[in-house]
């Protein structure tokens, strides 16, 4: 199974801020599990099978592979302007997944999708109220510790992320 061994909020550090909602106690637990319990095999082939098990797990979210098929477009938020996507997309609940499985770069890119997300509207709601961001403790040679980085990042533009809530899941890399 795979480790998670680091998790945090947005709202963590700023609670006093009430005109945020907390991210959904139920679907983070939801998202979490599915993370828990994806088999150690999700990083001995294609790293990509993570978002596989996490997506076929919570299967109400819609998928950005069916997506790059032309089968699902609920996840390019922003079509036709900008062909960008994120990885799992819940349009009731406005819940869009990330799960980065390689460069620290993408981190801010992720959270730049939640920002878009949080200022595009769609029927007077914005299109992402809450992001969850899933990424690795322990990444590449020198052990680059992502959630940190997210975590960081988080803290330095939360006055422009326009999200309710932005949970982080670190895992470890077997």
């Amino acid at each position: 199974m795979v480790e998670v061994v680091k998790e945090g909020f947005l709202n963590e550090d700023i609670r006093e801020r009430k005109s945020s909602r907390m991210f959904p106690e139920d679907e983070y637990e939801r998202i979490l599990s599915a993370v828990e319990d994806a088999p150690d095999s999700v990083f001995e082939t294609d790293q990509r099978t993570l978002d596989s098990h996490v997506a076929d797990a919570i299967p109400d979210y819609y998928f950005e592979e069916d997506a790059a098929s032309g089968r699902n477009s609920k996840c390019k938020l922003w079509t036709p302007d900008f062909d960008h996507s994120v990885d799992l997309y819940h349009p009731e609940e406005r819940i869009a997944i990330e799960i980065e499985k390689s460069q620290q770069k993408r981190v801010s890119d992720d959270i730049l999708k939640f920002v878009k997300g949080g200022k595009t509207q769609r029927n007077n709601r914005k299109k992402v109220e809450f992001g969850c961001l899933i990424v690795p403790v322990n990444w590449g040679s020198k052990n680059n510790n992502l959630y940190n980085e997210a975590m960081q990042c988080m803290r330095f533009i939360r006055s422009v992320l326009h999200v309710e809530d932005i949970a982080v899941i670190g895992y470890r890399i077997q």
